[in-house]
C-alpha cells in the first residue's frame, strides 16, 4: 500500500490562543513542532497545502505562510493578515463555531491518492451533559459542507492528480473555560493520510446534497428587488455527474443537466418565486454501492406519485415546461435549509420582494427571524 502521512501539528489550540493547521510535502514527515502548526513544505511538494482559494476565500486570513515557508492558521493577534481588524483572542468559549473554507490540499504527485485525516482513539469529545456531547472538539470537514467530516478513513475523499480540495473545520468548546486546550490529548497533532491505494477508490458513486444558500437581489433605484434564490450543491463523491434541480415555489422551477465534479460545489440561482421544497436527482454509475436514496424510495416517503404530482403537492403552480413528468429511478436528495418549508405557501412570510436601498443588504426582521439571507449579507455579491 503506497501510503503517506503528513503530520500536522495543532499547538495552542485553545479558547483564547491561538489555533489551528499546518502545511507540508506529500510524504512523511516527523517533525513535531511546537505551539503553530507547522512541518517542511516545498513547492514542488506532492501533497500541497496553502491558503483556500484563488482568490482567496474570507476565512483563508487565518492562514497565512510564516517566515519558514510554513502555513500556519492563527486565530489570534500574532496573524500576520490581521491589518486594522482585530481577530480577537481565539474561539469562543461554550460554543460551536464553524471555518468554513480555511486552508487548501493539493494532490501534486502522479497517483490519485484517498485523502483523510487520521482518526484517534484519544481524539477529544464533548462530554455527556453539555451540547453536542459525543461529538468531536475540533472536526474537519470540505468546503462549507460542515455535515460531513474528513476524519476517518470511512470518510476519504479521492484527489485526483492536479486536484485541490478546500478544507473548512468547527470547534466546540462547550464545558471548556479560557485557557483550555481542545487537542491536548493528540498533543496538539494530527495526521492528513494520502493512501494511493486507499478504499475511496472502491465505489464510483457521485453523493450529492444541497442546502439553501441566499435570497438574490438586484439595484432598481431606489431599491433593491428580489430576482432569484441561490442554491449550493455539493458533491463528496469521488467522481462528478450531472443533476437536475426541481424547485417547488410560484411559479415552478427547473434546472436540468448542472454539472458538478468531484469533492466539489457548484451553484444554481433559480427563479424569483419563494422557494416551498427542492429536490436534487442524479444518475448513479454502473457499480455504485453507496447507500443513497432513490426516487422511487422518495415518492414513497413523501407520498406522490410523480414529479408532476411533486410540483402539484409542495408547489402551487403547474409544474415548468421543460421539466419531465417524472423522474427516473434515480438517486435523490432533498435540498436543506429553505426557511419555512414546511409552511403552508399560503402562510408563508417568505424574503422580502424588494428591500429601500438604506437598509439593504438587511432584510425586514421577520424574514430575517425565519432565515432568509441577502447573498450580499452572506458576503456572496456577485451572482
Amino acid at each position: 500500500m503506497k501510503r503517506r502521512k503528513f503530520l500536522v501539528g495543532l499547538g495552542s489550540a485553545g479558547i483564547g490562543g491561538s489555533a489551528l493547521i499546518g502545511s507540508g510535502a506529500f510524504s512523511r514527515v516527523d517533525a513535531q513542532r511546537s505551539v503553530t502548526i507547522q512541518a517542511a513544505t516545498d513547492p514542488n511538494a506532492y501533497l500541497g497545502m496553502d491558503k483556500c482559494g484563488d482568490p482567496p476565500t474570507p476565512n483563508s486570513s487565518y492562514a497565512s505562510i510564516d517566515d519558514n515557508g510554513h502555513l500556519q492558521v492563527l486565530m489570534n493577534p500574532q496573524n500576520p493578515t490581521i491589518g486594522e481588524s482585530p481577530l480577537g483572542e481565539g474561539v469562543n468559549s461554550d460554543s460551536r463555531s464553524y471555518f468554513d473554507n480555511v486552508f487548501e490540499i493539493c494532490n501534486q504527485g502522479k497517483e490519485a491518492a484517498c485523502v483523510y485525516i487520521e482518526d484517534d482513539d484519544s481524539w477529544p469529545t464533548v462530554p455527556d451533559g453539555e451540547i453536542d456531547a459525543g461529538e468531536r472538539r475540533v472536526d474537519f470537514y470540505l468546503n462549507g459542507f460542515r455535515d460531513d467530516s474528513l476524519v476517518g478513513s470511512d470518510n476519504a475523499l479521492l484527489l485526483d492528480v492536479g486536484e485541490c480540495i478546500c478544507l473548512g473545520l468547527v470547534t466546540r468548546t462547550f464545558g471548556l473555560s479560557e485557557g483550555d486546550e481542545l487537542l491536548g490529548a493528540l498533543d496538539d497533532t494530527v495526521r492528513i493520510i494520502a493512501d494511493t491505494d486507499g478504499d475511496c477508490f472502491q465505489d464510483p458513486c457521485p453523493v450529492l446534497d444541497g442546502e439553501y444558500q441566499c435570497t438574490v437581489y438586484e439595484f432598481e433605484d431606489p431599491d433593491y428587488v428580489r430576482t432569484g434564490t441561490r442554491f449550493e450543491v455539493f458533491n463528496t463523491g469521488p467522481s462528478g455527474t450531472t443533476f437536475d434541480l426541481a424547485v417547488a415555489d410560484n411559479p415552478p422551477d427547473f434546472r436540468g443537466s448542472v454539472s458538478v465534479g468531484a469533492n466539489s460545489s457548484t451553484s444554481v440561482v433559480t427563479d424569483a418565486s419563494v422557494p416551498q421544497n427542492a429536490v436534487i436527482a442524479w444518475d448513479a454509475p454502473e457499480g455504485c454501492e453507496a447507500d443513497l436514496q432513490t426516487w422511487a424510495e422518495y415518492k414513497n416517503s413523501v407520498g406522490v406519485a410523480d414529479l408532476t404530482d411533486w410540483y402539484n403537492t409542495f408547489g402551487t403552480g403547474s409544474p415548468p415546461a421543460n421539466a419531465p413528468s417524472d423522474f427516473a429511478d434515480e438517486r435523490v436528495v432533498e435540498v436543506k435549509d429553505i426557511p419555512e418549508q414546511d409552511q403552508d405557501p399560503a402562510d408563508t412570510v417568505g424574503p422580502d420582494e424588494s428591500i429601500p436601498g438604506d437598509t439593504f443588504p438587511d432584510m425586514s426582521q421577520a424574514a430575517e427571524d425565519l432565515g432568509w439571507v441577502t447573498c450580499e449579507k452572506e458576503g456572496i455579491p456577485d451572482q
